[in-house]
């Protein structure tokens, strides 16, 4: 149990959360070329979801095993993405900005799939597990999947962007914010008290 109260899981996914609900929020309204802090609150999410999954003790089954890889994979490129567009985009010019604008597009559509996708399996491993407060799972769950999707839509737009095309990425991720915290600060409960389950085969 000492290993388990030295997680930095719930540290994590706080952090996260509170990333995810203000790096919307100033990249809207206040300065659009801090989209960097998006990169990098995907990056505090990258760290906070392994713990997360072992604070579960291998409860969440195998939905939950193979919704943290494919949502590892997912988010891993999609910050990548996030951290190297700008520079990419100063590098490049006609012909090949044209061709890595095609690729990032591509790239980047495969890369949200593989988080839904991830992101869904987890969530369902999570409410399963019971280990957890659900309305962080799916304020969590809700707000990525709205993110994700709206974010995919928006992109493969050409020309104006309509207000509720734009509008709807920060909320979805502002909204998947809240539920981070709310995981977050139940992670630190479950590691303060000592609830967390020893881990069992998983068998779903």
């Amino acid at each position: 149990m000492s290993v388990l109260k030295q997680s930095p899981a719930p540290a994590l996914t706080l952090s996260a959360g509170g990333l995810f609900v203000v790096a919307p929020l100033l990249i809207e309204f206040v300065a659009g070329e801090l989209f960097a802090l998006m990169g990098l609150a995907l990056i505090l999410l990258l760290a906070a979801l392994p713990g997360l999954h072992k604070i579960q003790g291998g409860r969440d089954g195998r939905a939950g095993k193979w919704g943290l890889r494919l949502t590892l994979a997912g988010l891993a490129v999609m910050a990548v993405l996030v951290l190297s567009g700008d520079a990419l985009d100063a590098m490049l010019d006609g012909t090949a900005q044209s061709i890595a604008e095609a690729a990032y597009l591509v790239v980047g559509a495969g890369a949200a799939l593989s988080a839904l996708v991830g992101i869904v399996l987890f969530s369902v491993g999570m409410t399963r597990a019971r280990i957890l407060d659900p309305r962080g799972i799916w304020l969590f769950l809700g707000g990525m999947v709205l993110g994700l999707l709206s974010e995919s839509f928006e992109q493969s737009l050409r020309g104006p962007v309509p207000w509720l095309a734009d509008a709807l990425p920060p909320l979805g991720f502002v909204v998947a914010g809240v539920g981070l915290v709310v995981l977050g600060l139940s992670a630190r409960r479950v590691v303060s008290e000592g609830t967390a389950q020893v881990a069992v085969p998983a068998t779903t």
